[in-house]
């Protein structure tokens, strides 16, 4: 697995997000997908690197039971699709839309020939690689050191927007996916968030969830 779900430790940003943002600014594509809408198939040839440019996209493979397993996300301000314009390998997995998103789009000759002659592009892209290379590592930390409610709070902080004492998660994710991304079932899932509830650490409704003084969540979860 080459790409894990961003944290936001490792998002890119400051000079890097610039580079990578006026590349595709420049030389890229832009164009609206509908929420549920594919970017990409598995199986599909690596026809362009892309950039999120509002909206969230889900970066998901289908497992040998037909049930499609998410592997990681991609915010405002990341790339994706990239690895394989390099390897010339097909599509492993799937990108698919959360929410409406503007999705800019680089065609893979053209990202290639940047990443030859431009060296500020070249060099952004090696810090991308090695920002997400420990980011992978400190997924693989996680998923086999903490216990699955902290893999949890874990998972929606990354996921939320700060708001006073408060973090607000729009819940893109059915409790199925969250299971497959921090590795337990989807009944795990389900009762923890009611456990939570339950003891007012968090108001829950739908989609939405306000995790409540979350300097000191984990501490109490």
């Amino acid at each position: 697995m080459d790409e894990i779900v961003a944290g936001k430790d490792y998002q890119e940003k400051d000079d890097v997000k610039q580079t990578i943002l006026s590349v595709f600014r420049e030389y890229g594509t832009e164009r609206t997908y509908r929420k549920q809408e594919f970017i990409f198939q598995e199986n599909d040839p690596p026809s362009a690197a892309h950039y999120v440019a509002s909206g969230f996209v889900k970066i998901s493979q289908t497992s040998q039971e037909g049930q499609g397993i998410t592997l990681f996300l991609r915010y405002p301000g990341e790339m994706f699709g990239n690895a394989e314009l390099l390897t010339q390998l097909d599509r492993r997995r799937y990108a698919q839309c959360l929410a409406e998103s503007q999705i800019m789009t680089l065609e893979s000759q053209l990202y290639q020939d940047l990443a030859r002659s431009n060296a500020s592009f070249a060099y952004a892209l090696a810090v991308i690689t090695a920002r997400r290379l420990l980011q992978t590592q400190n997924m693989v930390e996680t998923l086999i050191s903490r216990p699955v409610a902290w893999r949890l709070a874990w998972f929606l902080m990354q996921m939320g927007r700060e708001r006073e004492d408060r973090i607000e998660v729009q819940l893109q994710l059915s409790h199925e996916e969250i299971s497959y991304v921090i590795g337990c079932s989807r009944q795990t899932v389900t009762e923890i968030l009611n456990k939570w509830r339950d003891r007012q650490l968090i108001t829950y409704s739908k989609k939405n969830i306000i995790i409540h003084h979350p300097s000191r969540f984990f501490s109490v979860i």
